[in-house]
């Protein structure tokens, strides 16, 4: 049904009517046009009467839906793809009842909707990560504005600050309940688990938490605080810890396997963690609790690796090759590495000694057991005097073996990798350090004809310690410095060839140590190279979410701002692994963002100055809608479903 103009002819005079029409089929093939009405001659209607015609239909058909062209306005863009994207995960995983519930059995008397506050902040870190202030001030540029159930929520920061002290409190039973969820929806494996740790700084001094400790951020002058992570083998965050900017890495083991054992019952789990979390005690720790370990080793610092290199059990033609490594699996009887390490001892003290002086040494070291409390000096005594002389140095042995009992009858595994590109890689880098190092020295040292220095001896030693302060301070152990007998004066420098054959011996050298002995080397290396989920999510923690810098300063709302960041990171790492497969998210994500709430307001007639505020959503793109369906969004655009 339409209007249109029909004209007649009458006395050579031709009339133009005013008509309404409609289409009609006569058969499958051809349609005709049929009168329904004559308004009247088009002669006689002036602009206002076409006005009051098309207003009249309007009211009498209650059509509030064509509007006047040349009057549509943009009155607001909203934030919303991205909304209902997140939220569609978070209700997937019920946390707004999961936190309600937990809150309420806390507290009896709660005035405000956290878990509503919750869900902003968490989702805000997802998409546009501000300060809380920030964020109540990004709620106004979203679709939450208008969506029933949040549109009569306050934006006073107060309530965000209130539901951050809410969440804290319910830390653990939220963790444990999440936890819960992950393993009924997608059946997460932990009989890996990883932990490692990192840190965010701050700009203020006065939390409790904050202190100067090794900074993950290049930023040693400012206070941090140090966060521990435990994620599944898939790379999902199961737990999190929030320690104080001094704590050193292993010191923090024992408290992960505790919550481990005790609060998520997981009995049987291989813990994997990075270098530098690995000491006797925490190994000792872990094994206690029932869980097998596979750890990263520093190899400079660990006596047993020490071992292996000095005696040069490690050699070239027992390396077997896997993927982009050689690899091979040595084991050292705790037993044979005392002994060892006893005459390494000796031998650096310039002790002389035979065979049969060390017999009895030896053979007290071969009775050892694991039963034994080796905690009287007295019971090795007369061993030791026979053959040193120095107490000193009788002690440090006798140091050495308390120091590993209760492990005696143990063997310990080593997987040593080497990576041949970064073998040469390193090389090539140390060998230009010197050489630059080597030019320094030479400018040091220069002689006059006379063969007197044209430096005065005090302003050497200064620029001596320019050349190697910093970080090239560790290239110093490589030149072994020439000074003169008497006055002790610079007179020249020489490379140390043995110190720098030992260095090379380590480049490209990875090692490994565990107590799995079911494991080949093979899956050993492949669980440890899967520690790189938690470094990337370490990443996203600090790019993604933007843990840093950390704005609060009262305890509580620091550890609440770090959970808060965990459960988005938790978010993306869900649409990441179980949706993504593991591929790139943020052109996806980049894609949703695109798709905006438009609020129009529609003018309908200039006479009567009415006009609508019309709401809709922008148009999707194939790729849009793909990323929606992939999360289960199957009409995103449906803002009765969405909205209201």
């Amino acid at each position: 049904m339409f209007p249109r103009i029909i004209k007649e002819q009458r006395k050579n005079t031709t009339y133009e009517y005013l008509v309404i029409s409609e289409s009609v089929r006569l058969n499958s093939k051809t349609s005709t046009t049929r009168n329904i009405a004559r308004l009247g001659n088009i002669k006689k209607f002036k602009k206002g009467d076409i006005e009051n015609l098309i207003d009249g239909f309007i009211k009498l058909f209650q059509v509030e839906k064509y509007g006047l062209t040349n009057d549509v306005r943009i009155i607001e863009s909203l934030e919303y793809g991205s909304i209902i994207f997140w939220r569609k995960i978070w209700n997937m995983l019920g946390l707004s009842s999961m936190i309600r519930k937990h809150i309420h059995s806390k507290e009896r008397r709660v005035k405000i909707s956290a878990e509503k506050y919750i869900e902003m902040m968490v989702i805000n870190r997802c998409i546009e990560p501000l300060s809380k202030l920030g964020g109540s001030r990004w709620i106004e540029r979203t679709c939450y504005k208008k969506m029933k159930g949040y549109s009569e929520l306050s934006l006073h920061i107060e309530k965000f600050y209130r539901s951050m002290d809410y969440l804290i409190r319910i830390k653990d039973e939220l963790e444990k309940s999440l936890f819960d969820k992950l393993s009924s929806l997608f059946s997460i494996n932990v009989k890996l688990t990883f932990y490692d740790i990192t840190s965010t700084f701050f700009y203020s001094d006065t939390c409790s938490l904050s202190a100067h400790g090794h900074s993950r951020d290049d930023q040693p002058d400012k206070v941090q605080i140090v966060i521990g992570v435990v994620t599944s083998w898939e790379g999902y965050p199961i737990k999190h810890y929030v320690f104080e900017g001094n704590t050193k890495d292993e010191s923090t083991i024992c408290e992960v396997v505790k919550d481990l054992k005790n609060t998520y019952n997981i009995e049987q789990t291989t813990f994997v963690g990075d270098r530098g979390m690995i000491t006797k005690l925490n190994l000792g720790e872990i094994e206690s609790s029932g869980f097998d370990y596979i750890m990263g080793v520093k190899h400079r610092q660990n006596e047993m690796t020490g071992m292996l290199f000095k005696n040069q059990q490690v050699k070239n033609e027992d390396y077997t090759k896997y993927k982009d490594l050689l690899i091979q699996d040595k084991i050292v009887p705790v037993k044979d590495f005392l002994f060892w390490k006893s005459m390494y001892i000796l031998e650096n003290h310039k002790i002389t000694f035979d065979k049969s002086s060390l017999a009895p040494l030896e053979k007290y070291i071969s009775q050892l057991t694991n039963k034994d409390e080796i905690s009287n000096y007295a019971a090795i005594k007369p061993i030791l005097e026979d053959l040193i002389q120095d107490n000193k140095i009788r002690r440090k042995v006798f140091d050495l073996i308390k120091k590993y009992q209760g492990h005696y009858d143990n063997e310990i595994r080593l997987i040593i990798c080497l990576n041949k590109e970064r073998k040469a890689l390193t090389k090539r880098t140390r060998d230009k350090r010197l050489a630059s190092l080597s030019k320094e020295l030479d400018k040091l040292c220069p002689l006059d004809t006379k063969g007197k220095k044209k430096i005065d001896a005090v302003k050497m030693e200064q620029k001596l310690a320019a050349i190697f302060e910093s970080y090239k301070r560790r290239f110093k152990k490589f030149f072994d410095i020439e000074r003169d007998k008497n006055t002790q004066e610079i007179i020249g420098y020489s490379l140390n060839s043995g110190v720098l054959k030992e260095e090379e011996q380590h480049d490209g050298i990875f090692i490994l140590t565990t107590n799995r002995p079911d494991f080949n080397a093979e899956k050993i290396i492949d669980s440890y190279k899967n520690l790189r989920e938690i470094e990337i999510l370490f990443d996203d923690l600090k790019h993604f979410v933007d843990v840093r810098p950390v704005r609060h300063w009262i305890e509580n709302r620091v550890r609440s701002h770090v959970f808060i960041c965990i459960l988005s990171l938790l978010l993306k790492r869900i649409f990441e692994i179980n949706y993504m497969k593991g591929k790139a998210v943020m052109e996806p994500l980049e894609e949703i963002s695109k798709s905006k709430l438009v609020y129009y307001r529609v003018k309908f007639s200039e006479r009567e100055q009415r006009y609508q505020i019309i709401p809709k959503v922008t148009d999707l793109s194939s790729e849009q809608i793909k990323y929606f369906k992939m999360v289960g969004i199957h009409n995103p655009m449906s803002l009765e479903k969405y909205m209201w």
